[in-house]
């Protein structure tokens, strides 16, 4: 399996805080098996000290990765805002390991309009980028298949926290959205979105992929934790 959302770079945003917290959780992913991360610190106005930080915080917590048969890859979660495709053409917000593919994510409470979201999407993909929109099921505004339908229709990749689909680990309302998003297969991949806390770990992925694997099938669930993460970094399943 292959995480493609996680925020274990230590010290850059609200993951992470420490070098040992982090040990701490590649440890866990030992431990469940997860030998591939991409590391994803959130990001929206590319500030070049931030990223200097995540440079030399990724570089540190690599070598503790290696001493655990982990390895661990660079991006970012980028939170759409008018700069983004300026910020990406300067070179000022991570790709997915020096991919097309580019992890957006929009406020939760964002209320603009399903065109503009649409629009938005339709302008990343005429400069080049390949879309994976994060937790699609979080956006408390847009939860209705039709919109989620359009926002496919755009070639954009719809990436599902693990939680989403854990009744324990989320609310009502998530839980039942992120079940239809299945049945649908709309989804293209689980990441875990782990936060390197007791609430948001790297455990919920592994059971996650169980709990797919029993209500949806084999090949489904291998497709969204194996098969197309895994094209993210060079990989084959």
């Amino acid at each position: 399996m292959v995480d493609i959302h996680s925020h274990i770079v230590f010290g850059v945003d609200d993951g992470s805080k420490s070098l040992n917290q982090s040990i701490k959780y590649l440890d866990q992913l030992k431990k469940i098996g997860l030998k591939r991360v991409i590391c994803t610190p959130h990001s929206k106005g590319g500030n070049i000290d931030k990223i200097v930080k995540v440079n030399e915080n990724y570089s540190k917590l690599v070598k503790e990765a290696k001493k655990r048969g982990i390895e661990l890859f660079l991006g970012n979660e980028i939170l759409y805002s008018e700069k983004t495709i300026r910020l990406l053409e300067r070179n000022r917000l991570r790709t997915l390991n020096d991919s097309d593919y580019i992890l957006l994510e929009f406020k939760r409470s964002e209320r603009m309009e399903i065109e503009h979201i649409i629009d938005i999407l339709e302008s990343l993909k005429e400069k080049g980028y390949k879309v994976i929109l994060a937790h699609p099921e979080l956006y408390v505004n847009y939860r209705n298949i039709e919109n989620m339908y359009r926002i496919k229709d755009t070639g954009t990749l719809l990436q599902m926290d693990a939680t989403s689909i854990l009744r324990n680990k989320t609310n009502k309302k998530t839980y039942k959205f992120s079940k239809k998003l299945l049945e649908e297969k709309l989804i293209d991949i689980v990441a875990s979105d782990s936060h390197c806390t007791k609430k948001r770990s790297y455990l919920p992925f592994k059971k996650a992929y169980k709990k797919i694997k029993r209500k949806y099938g084999k090949i489904y669930a291998d497709i969204l934790f194996k098969k197309n993460p895994s094209l993210l970094i060079g990989g084959t399943v």
